[in-house]
């Protein structure tokens, strides 16, 4: 998707504490955009931070990286130069962008919002997490936060990802007029349903996650622990993260039947092509891209009831909800459709048409530039 006629194409200063090739799920959803960016004739610049064994600055299908935020890991001191050195790099390269992206609020809005108006340039903002320590929380609980919350009030728009994420923006003091709903997007052609009907796959539940405590994966054990005694079910555990070792061993000593740990796994689609079930504990939730994913792959979902997760999955129309911390709830939904192949396929297939119609990347990709351009445009006084 080109510029507007008449319109130079998009230069886009993508600001995210990682990048390319860190793999979680904002780091993720990012790339995949600012790829369909460059495809279409803009030129996206991500602003990040180092990465050992990575170069400062390269070039990544079309996407210009520039390595440079440096910080100081103590404390409050990590925060105040995270966004001054964010700041100083947005200042320095002001002729390489026209409009500025931070894709999280702690730090990355913070920055864009003190530099946009001196820069006279239009920033929009999008926080990547709700709920406890999500990214509104972190900037109301840190220190110094009528300061810092004044500066991410200075970017001109905010977007989104869920009805969680619009309240807590509401709670900030973003404006009703300056808070657009946007949703994450997946790509539907590698994340597609599998052919394979095998009785082993309809088995085989999936959790493809970072192994780290907001997303709950303790509780999934537990939850296994009840559901799989009889050991006729498959649990496969794609991931990893600080409570890795913990989890394994955690597997062991209840000595859990069938449950693999496979690791982080670069094709995520073979995983999914695997089981037909896919599970999600967390206690918040932004918008998951693993969950698209794994609808989008047709499988059938069974998550948490939390803000976020209850913005893609209906219950009984699309999955299945439980109480985030019930195992025995959670042992009692997986129960209900390994054991009932119609109601599993018929969720799977409803999860699949609703990820269709409401989340495909190229769409998402599209409503970013005309985010963009309307920002800019209005900029110029042409809008």
């Amino acid at each position: 998707m080109p510029g507007k006629p008449g319109r130079p194409p998009l230069r886009i200063a993508v600001c995210l504490a990682y990048f390319h090739p860190v793999v979680g799920g904002a780091e993720r959803q990012m790339f995949q955009l600012a790829e369909r960016w460059a495809r279409w004739g803009h030129e996206p610049v991500v602003f990040t931070r180092p990465l050992p064994g990575q170069p400062l600055r390269e070039t990544i299908a079309g996407i210009e990286i520039r390595r440079c935020i440096r910080t100081v890991p103590l404390g409050p001191l990590f925060g105040a130069t995270f966004i001054a050195s964010l700041a100083g790099q947005l200042l320095a390269a002001r002729r390489r962008y026209d409009v500025l992206l931070a894709a999280q609020l702690p730090w990355e809005a913070v920055a864009t919002g003190l530099v946009c108006a001196r820069l006279r340039k239009p920033a929009i903002a999008v926080p990547a997490s709700t709920g406890p320590g999500g990214d509104v929380d972190q900037i109301l609980n840190a220190r110094g936060a009528r300061l810092l919350r004044r500066w991410v009030l200075c970017n001109h728009r905010f977007l989104a990802l869920s009805q969680q994420t619009q309240a807590e923006l509401h709670q900030l003091g973003c404006p009703v007029e300056q808070v657009a709903r946007i949703t994450n997007g997946v790509d539907l052609n590698r994340f597609r349903p599998s052919a394979d009907v095998s009785s082993q796959r309809d088995r085989t539940v999936c959790f493809v996650a970072r192994l780290v405590p907001a997303k709950n994966p303790h509780v999934l054990l537990r939850a296994w622990g009840r559901l799989n005694a009889a050991g006729e079910y498959r649990l496969l555990i794609a991931g990893d993260g600080p409570l890795s070792d913990e989890l394994r061993s955690a597997a062991a000593a209840a000595r859990l039947k069938n449950v693999e740990f496979l690791g982080q796994c670069a094709d995520v689609p073979a995983v999914h092509r695997q089981a037909s079930v896919y599970v999600l504990p967390s206690p918040s939730e932004g918008c998951s891209n693993a969950l698209l994913e794994a609808m989008a792959s047709g499988l059938c979902p069974v998550v948490s009831c939390v803000p976020g997760n209850v913005d893609l999955v209906r219950q009984e129309e699309t999955g299945l909800l439980f109480p985030h911390d019930d195992d025995e709830a959670l042992a009692a939904a997986l129960r209900r459709v390994l054991t009932d192949a119609a109601l599993r396929r018929r969720l799977a297939a409803a999860a699949r048409a609703y990820v269709e119609a409401h989340h495909d990347l190229d769409s998402i990709a599209r409503r970013f530039v005309e985010e963009f351009e309307a920002l800019a445009a209005a900029g110029r006084g042409d809008a």
